[in-house]
């Protein structure tokens, strides 16, 4: 197993800035990622939204009325509340999770994106454009850095779960170090999987 090295002081100084220190950071109001991150969700969530796409800040007044303050007893109150309370809220685009129902509907944009699944590693639904949606699974063969990619078919003619058993096919004759994209085209991983 390779050693485990601790991050050289300009790693750290690179990592400490990389993260938005406070509401003004501009990263945090001109990045989906960075303004999810702000608010403190978690890096795999912020992961899923779209970066293309800036987040919108809202603020919107909110009256006191006494449904919130009547089941308090008034000498419990640490400060008197206002009539009306300014709230911010904030509204990012996210990456839905991928179902049947998301893979069949996904809403195109003016560029090509993919929706990936977070059970099946590699496996997304890329949407073009046109509207056309199609499974995609990623995967790197053993022994080589260059990525593949297989188109696995239509939302329409294809299911999620058939999808998924078709992905884990495909990464597992990658793993094998073999070419998943001949064996695809000649039919033999749909045979395996029925």
């Amino acid at each position: 197993m390779k050693e485990r090295r601790n991050p050289t002081e300009a790693q750290t100084v690179r990592r400490v800035r990389s993260k938005p220190v406070g509401p003004k950071d501009p990263r945090a109001r001109n990045d989906a990622y960075w303004a999810l991150r702000q608010q403190g969700y978690s890096d795999a969530f912020a992961r899923r939204a779209f970066r293309d796409m800036l987040p919108r800040f809202y603020r919107e007044t909110m009256a006191l009325s006494g449904e919130y303050i009547d089941d308090i007893d008034p000498d419990e109150l640490l400060f008197v509340p206002q009539m009306n309370t300014e709230l911010k809220t904030l509204a990012v685009v996210v990456r839905p999770e991928l179902t049947d129902e998301v893979a069949a509907t996904a809403a195109p944009r003016a560029t090509e994106y993919t929706i990936w699944s977070e059970m099946t590693p590699g496996l997304g639904v890329r949407v073009r454009p046109s509207g056309r949606r199609s499974y995609v699974v990623m995967f790197r063969i053993a022994g080589t850095k260059k990525q593949g990619k297989v188109t696995l078919g239509s939302p329409g003619n294809l299911s999620l779960e058939i999808a998924k058993r078709l992905a884990r096919e495909v990464r597992i004759e990658a793993l094998a170090g073999n070419d998943p994209r001949p064996m695809h085209k000649r039919g033999e991983l749909l045979r395996r999987i029925k």
